[in-house]
């Protein structure tokens, strides 16, 4: 498995979270830290090799694109005492 920590400075206008992305053979796992967020107001798109995270914190917006090593599918979204994990299947080639 490779781990690769994808930290972002802070702008003055968005908050952009840390994230790692883990590659696990089949498929690519996301972990975006964002205490403090509902579940319900995270929005994720997801196309063929980036991945945005967009929400708000505190009326601060907060946003991440992600640019994968390869094409992928949506999979599976899971968000947890502050931490959304995204599992996405890589695409053949």
């Amino acid at each position: 498995m490779q781990t690769t920590i994808l930290h972002t400075p802070v702008s003055a206008e968005t908050v952009e979270p840390a994230t790692t992305l883990l590659d696990e053979g089949k498929f690519l796992r996301i972990l975006a830290e964002l205490p403090g967020v509902h579940e319900e107001m995270i929005r994720i798109d997801v196309e063929k090799t980036t991945v945005t995270i967009a929400t708000s914190n505190g009326g601060k917006p907060v946003k991440k694109m992600i640019t994968l090593p390869c094409e992928v599918s949506f999979c599976m979204k899971r968000f947890s005492e502050g931490v959304l994990t995204l599992t996405l299947e890589k695409n053949r080639s």
